[in-house]
C-alpha cells in the first residue's frame, strides 16, 4: 500500500459518515488507517445538526437519539450532562445533538488502540476504479489532491431540495427569494412586517416559523403545499408508547397495496376505537418498513409515492410539540394561513410580488400578495438533480445507478453499491439517507445507525491492514 493511503476512505461527515467513523474506531482490533473527508472543516455536523439556533429541536426524542446502536441511552446521558433536566422524552436543541456527534467522533479518535482516523478538508470530484483487485481506488479533489484507498464509503445526505419556481420566476423574485432557508436564514434578513410565502408545508417550514417567531417577526405568513397537510406533533413523552400487534395482520394484507391499506385502516379505526394513539400503529410499522418496500411491485411503489406519501411523510416525520405550539398559536391568532394550492405564475406589483396559485380542487385561480418567497420543500432523492461533481461523474461512469423513482441509488444487502451492469462493487459502499430507494425507512439515526454500525463490522473483515 502507498505511504499516504488508507485502508477505508469515507466521504461526508455528518451523521452517517461520522457513525461510520466512530464504530471503525471502536471495533478495530488490529491497525487500521481511516481518512474523513468533508467538504467543510466542521466535522460531524452535516446540514442537519449544524443550526446554531437554539429554537431548532430534534424531531426525535432525545431517548431515541443515540449515535451507537449497542447503546442507546448513550445520548441522553450526554444531555444529563449537559443539563440534568432533560430527560428520554426530552426535544433538545438540534445544535447540542451536533457538539454531541462532534465529542463522540473525538473520543473514538483518541482512544488507545492502532486504529488511526485522518481528517481531511476537500471537495471530492472524481472516482477512479482500483486498477486491479488488489489495487487502491482513488478520489481527486478539487485542490489536485488524490486520495487512495482499498475502500470507499460514501456518506453523503439527500439531494437539496429542488426549485418550486421555474427559472423565471426566480428571476422576478431576485433577492427576494431564499432558495435554502438553511444555507440563508431568513430570521433576521427580513423586516418584522414582511408577507412571508413558505413553499412547502413540512418540517423546514415549521423551522422558518419557529426561528421568525423568535426574531419578533408580526408580518403575516403563508404555508402553501399542494396538499395543505398541516404538520403533526409528537404527543409529550410521558409514558412509554404501546406496541400494536401487526404479525396477524400480515396474512390477511395480502400482495397489492390497495389491499394492504384496506386491511390496516381497518386495524388503526379499531385500535383507535379502543383506545390507542395513532402514533403507535406508526411506531409499530416502522420496523416492518424495509421488508415490506422491498415486497412490493415498482407499480404499486409508484402509487405509494404518488399518492400516499405526503400523508405517510406527515404522520411519519413528525416535529417537537414545542414547535407545534407555535405553528398553532400563529393559525390561531391569524397570522398564519395554511393553503393548498400550485403556483402558476409570479408577477411584480406595486408592492411586492402577485403569486398567482391554483387551489387544490379549484379551477379558479387565486393571487396572494406576499413580500419574500421561501422554498421549504423537502429534500430530493435525484441524483441527477444533485450538484455534486463527485456524483454527477460517478453517475456519468456508470458507478452509481440511481432508483427507478428517484429515491436514491442501487446497493445490495451489504450496502455495497450495484454499479451499472448490475453487480456490487467490492470496493465501493453507501450508508445514508438515500438508502430509502432500497428499504424505504433509512432516513433517521435509529435505522442509519444500524447501517453504520454493520457496514463498519464488514469493512473490518476484510479491510485492515
Amino acid at each position: 500500500m502507498q505511504d499516504d493511503a488508507s485502508d477505508i476512505l469515507i466521504i461526508g461527515a455528518g451523521f452517517s459518515g461520522t457513525a461510520v467513523a466512530v464504530q471503525l474506531l471502536r471495533q478495530a482490533t488490529g491497525p487500521l488507517r481511516v481518512k474523513l473527508l468533508n467538504e467543510s472543516g466542521r466535522m460531524a455536523r452535516g446540514l442537519a445538526y449544524g443550526t446554531d439556533s437554539a429554537e431548532h429541536l430534534l424531531n426525535v426524542p432525545a431517548g431515541n437519539m443515540s449515535a451507537l446502536a449497542d447503546e442507546p441511552a448513550h445520548f441522553l446521558r450526554y444531555c444529563q450532562w449537559v443539563d440534568e433536566r432533560w430527560h428520554a422524552g426530552s426535544f433538545v436543541p438540534r445544535r447540542l445533538y451536533g457538539a454531541y456527534l462532534e465529542s463522540l467522533l473525538a473520543a473514538a479518535e483518541s482512544s488507545p488502540g492502532a486504529a488511526r482516523l485522518q481528517r481531511v478538508v476537500g471537495r471530492a470530484l472524481s472516482l477512479v476504479p482500483p486498477a486491479n483487485p488488489d489495487g487502491l481506488a482513488t478520489v481527486q479533489l478539487a485542490d489536485g489532491t488524490a486520495l487512495h484507498a482499498r475502500q470507499v464509503v460514501l456518506a453523503f445526505g439527500h439531494v437539496a431540495p429542488e426549485h418550486p419556481l421555474p427559472e423565471a420566476a426566480r428571476a422576478v423574485l431576485g433577492a427576494a427569494y431564499t432558495p435554502d432557508p438553511w444555507r440563508q436564514p431568513l430570521a433576521g434578513r427580513v423586516a418584522p412586517e414582511t408577507r412571508v410565502l413558505l413553499v412547502g408545508a413540512g418540517l423546514t417550514a415549521l423551522d422558518q416559523l419557529v426561528s421568525l417567531d423568535r426574531a419578533g417577526h408580526h408580518g403575516p405568513v403563508l404555508m402553501l403545499s399542494r396538499r395543505g397537510l398541516a404538520p403533526q406533533p409528537h404527543r409529550p413523552q410521558q409514558a412509554p408508547p404501546a406496541h400494536p400487534e401487526l404479525a396477524a395482520l400480515r396474512p390477511r394484507m395480502g400482495a397489492t397495496l390497495r389491499g394492504q391499506l384496506r386491511v390496516l385502516r381497518a386495524a388503526v379505526a379499531e385500535g383507535m376505537a379502543r383506545g390507542d394513539d395513532w402514533r403507535d400503529w406508526i411506531g409499530a410499522l416502522r420496523p416492518h418498513m424495509p421488508g415490506w418496500w422491498r415486497s412490493l411491485s415498482e407499480a404499486d411503489r409508484r402509487r405509494f409515492v404518488r399518492h400516499l406519501q405526503p400523508h405517510w411523510d406527515t404522520l411519519r416525520h413528525r416535529c417537537a410539540p414545542e414547535a407545534h405550539a407555535v405553528f398553532e398559536r400563529w393559525r390561531a391568532d391569524g397570522r398564519l394561513t395554511l393553503m393548498a394550492a400550485r403556483i402558476t405564475g409570479v408577477e411584480p406589483a406595486e408592492s411586492g410580488f402577485a403569486i398567482r396559485v391554483r387551489p387544490r380542487g379549484q379551477t379558479t385561480p387565486r393571487t396572494l400578495m406576499v413580500d419574500h418567497v421561501v422554498n421549504c420543500t423537502a429534500p430530493s432523492g435525484r441524483l441527477a438533480a444533485s450538484p455534486s461533481a463527485l456524483v454527477a461523474s460517478a453517475c456519468a461512469s456508470g458507478l452509481l445507478v440511481p432508483d427507478a423513482l428517484g429515491l436514491g441509488l442501487q446497493v445490495d444487502e451489504a450496502l455495497r453499491v450495484v454499479a451499472r451492469d448490475g453487480q456490487p462493487s467490492p470496493w465501493l459502499h453507501y450508508v445514508g439517507p438515500l438508502l430509502k430507494a432500497r428499504d424505504w425507512e433509512a432516513t433517521a439515526v435509529p435505522e442509519l445507525r444500524q447501517h453504520a454500525a454493520a457496514l463498519a463490522r464488514r469493512l473490518l473483515d476484510g479491510s485492515a491492514a
